[in-house]
C-alpha cells in the first residue's frame, strides 16, 4: 500500500515586515539634494533690466503704466523721463497707436490715460483737469480729441 503524500506546514516564524519608511527616507533625501542644489549651487540671480530692451508687450504695459501714473499725478516731466527709457524712435505715434488698440479690445479708460499722455506729450502742456480732479473722476468731456494715424495691416 502505498501511502498518499501529506502537505507538511510548517509554522516558522517569518521574519517581521518592514514599514514603507524608504519612501519617506526618499523623500526628504531629495528634497534636501534639490534645495541644496538650487540654493547652492545654481542660485536664481536677478538682474535689472533696462526698459529699452524689454519685449514689445512689456513695453506695452510699461507705457501703460506711465499713462496711469500721468492720469493720476499731472506730473509731465517725470512721465517723459519714464517714457525716454524706452528708447522709442516715435513715441507719441506708439501711445497713439496703442490707445487705438485698447479702444478696440474695449479698455476705454486704459486709451483715455494714454491718449491724454500723448496729448500732453504733443502740446507739452499738462492739461487742467489732471491737476485738480481726483484720480478717476476725470468726465468723458476731458479726453482729448486729437486724430490719431490708422493702423497699417502687416502682410
Amino acid at each position: 500500500m502505498r501511502e498518499e503524500p501529506r502537505e507538511v506546514h510548517s509554522y516558522e516564524e517569518q521574519p517581521p515586515r518592514k514599514g514603507n519608511w524608504y519612501l519617506l527616507t526618499g523623500l526628504v533625501l531629495g528634497l534636501l539634494i534639490g534645495l541644496i542644489i538650487s540654493l547652492v549651487l545654481f542660485p536664481v540671480r536677478f538682474r535689472t533690466i533696462d526698459p529699452s530692451k524689454l519685449g514689445e508687450n512689456y513695453k506695452a504695459t510699461y507705457r501703460l503704466m506711465i499713462a496711469n501714473v500721468y492720469a493720476a499725478t499731472g506730473d509731465l516731466d517725470r512721465a517723459q523721463q519714464r517714457l525716454d527709457l524706452l528708447a522709442d524712435k516715435a513715441p507719441i505715434t506708439t501711445l497713439g497707436t496703442q490707445a487705438q488698440r485698447y479702444l478696440a479690445s474695449g479698455l476705454s479708460e486704459d486709451a483715455q490715460n494714454l491718449a491724454l499722455f500723448a496729448s500732453a506729450l504733443t502740446s507739452g502742456i499738462v492739461p487742467q483737469e489732471t491737476r485738480d480732479i481726483p484720480p478717476n473722476t476725470i468726465e468723458s468731456e476731458a479726453v482729448p480729441t486729437q486724430t490719431l494715424p490708422p493702423l497699417t495691416p502687416i502682410p
